[in-house]
């Protein structure tokens, strides 16, 4: 069911989040090595993805939308880049230990009950190499949605939602939370902003935290 929800979000606008990269990872591509791998759980229509692409990388992706990747690897053929897309459920996604340089979780794990958001980043933290860097951007407990959340679905825990009809989690992050799942590792970069997205349907805003980190 929430494949399918996810296929409606995409196949109803042409872009769900815009073509352009998050701007922290832009500012950070330095930081990688020059043969560096990288991984984008959730690659969408790969604004992340196709960046890195551009700038020589290896990219893997993988995201629960057939349209999403379709779209990726349209975009990665008319640009001449190299993507691997598949369509792959990042809960029974395997990562290689130790393989990649960055991995990508951009608007992913808002839509995990709790457990499986610290199953996901302890396969994350795993596959990455030494000195590898991991980035993540979620919407926090500031998040407009956040204060509708009660009235459409059962509330789970203070911050965790679920709607039984749709198979469908929603999770609003702490920064204390998110920084809690990184403690062993070096901070890059932690903001939390609030600002109007104009990308996809009528403007609207959203408050976001994200994070850079670095693996020891």
């Amino acid at each position: 069911m929430k494949q399918n929800i996810w296929e409606k979000e995409y196949r109803n606008v042409d872009s769900l989040w815009g073509f352009k990269p998050n701007g922290i990872l832009s500012q950070y591509v330095e930081m990688l090595p020059e043969n560096g791998e990288v991984l984008d759980i959730g690659i969408g229509e790969g604004r992340n993805a196709l960046f890195f692409a551009a700038q020589g990388f290896v990219v893997e992706g993988i995201d629960i939308s057939e349209t999403a990747v379709e779209r990726c690897l349209e975009l990665s053929k008319e640009h001449n880049l190299n993507v691997d897309a598949k369509i792959q459920d990042i809960t029974s996604f395997e990562i290689e230990p130790n393989k990649y340089s960055l991995i990508i979780l951009s608007n992913v794990l808002n839509f995990f009950p709790d457990i499986e958001i610290k199953n996901i980043i302890d396969k994350v933290k795993n596959g990455l190499q030494k000195n590898g860097l991991v980035y993540i951007n979620v919407f926090d407990d500031k998040e407009p949605g956040r204060k509708k959340a009660p009235e459409r679905y059962e509330q789970l825990a203070k911050h965790t939602f679920y709607k039984e009809s749709s198979n469908m989690f929603l999770h609003y992050f702490t920064r204390s939370e998110l920084e809690g799942f990184f403690t062993d590792y070096k901070t890059i970069s932690l903001s939390q902003s609030y600002s109007l997205d104009i990308t996809h349907g009528q403007p609207h805003f959203h408050s976001t935290l994200e994070i850079m980190s670095q693996k020891s």
